[in-house]
């Protein structure tokens, strides 16, 4: 007999849901819907709640998989973490930055109208000069980090040293 995949953590989540719906209608929070179903007794809402935890624990290991090489996020995923990005970067560069080096996937066409979407300092920028700022930022810091390794690699390296630090292994 074939084995019965687990539930994912939005099925986990819509089944929790429907039972607090079901029995425990009354309850104005989450947390007194669990404290009424562990008066009751109530195993099954008990061990969704517990498979809920670990569906999330394993989330938040996996945390940073969406931005690894090939992997493909729903437009709806992408737009939350650009969203969180253009709000937790108070100025554009960096912001901007952050979006394209976390989103190398997608098109600097594609990335322009979302970062704009969330920047009210963009309002006086097309699409297209959002765009260009991308493309500029790309190209601008490739050519400066080839430069800095053109420039460490023909180095005469220094023994010792001030500016060295303590943690960096040569």
């Amino acid at each position: 007999m074939a084995e019965v995949p687990a539930p994912t953590l939005p099925e986990l989540e819509a089944a929790l849901a429907q039972m607090v719906q079901e029995r425990y209608p009354h309850a104005e929070s989450d947390d007194e819907a669990e404290l009424q179903a562990m008066a009751a007794r109530d195993c099954e809402y008990l061990l969704t709640r517990i498979r809920i935890l670990e569906a999330e624990l394993i989330q938040a290991n996996d945390e940073v998989q969406w931005i690894a090489p090939g992997h493909r996020s729903s437009p709806a995923q992408a737009l939350k973490r650009i969203k969180a990005l253009c709000t937790r970067f108070p100025d554009l560069f960096s912001a901007m930055l952050v979006v394209a080096v976390t989103h190398p996937a997608v098109a600097k066409e594609m990335l322009a109208p979302a970062i704009k979407q969330f920047r009210r300092d963009t309002d006086t920028l097309s699409v297209e000069d959002m765009s260009g700022l991308l493309v500029a930022l790309n190209n601008g810091a490739q050519q400066a980090f080839e430069a800095v390794l053109r420039t460490r690699k023909n180095a005469e390296r220094k023994g010792g040293g001030g500016g060295a630090m303590a943690w960096v292994r040569d």
